[in-house]
């Protein structure tokens, strides 16, 4: 099974492919905050907890999970969210991608 920091990079290579979508990923700290992250074209950025300001530090730690994964439609409209793919878990977000091709 991949690491939560494995399926992070994943969906930052996904989203770098992926212009017209953003990832959205929730889940739970360490410490047992819950967290969202939001992906686009290639960046991790977290809209609930402040991160370091070098890019090259991981947004994951080891010890936080990743709960579920959704796609919206970039780009993002405050007032309309626009779901492409209902939030899942990781693995059957990745089962579901894979059979979609």
């Amino acid at each position: 099974m991949a690491s939560d920091s494995d399926h992070l990079q994943r969906l930052e290579d996904l989203s770098a492919r992926r212009h017209n979508w953003v990832l959205r990923c929730r889940g739970r700290l360490a410490s047992g905050e819950p967290f969202e992250l939001i992906l686009f074209r290639g960046f991790s950025s977290s809209t609930s907890h402040s991160t370091a300001t070098d890019a090259d530090v991981a947004l994951l730690d080891a010890g936080d999970q990743l709960e579920t994964i959704e796609i919206l439609k970039a780009p993002l409209q405050p007032d309309v969210e626009q779901v492409l793919q209902p939030a899942m878990a990781p693995e059957t977000f990745w089962q579901a991608l894979a059979a979609h091709g």
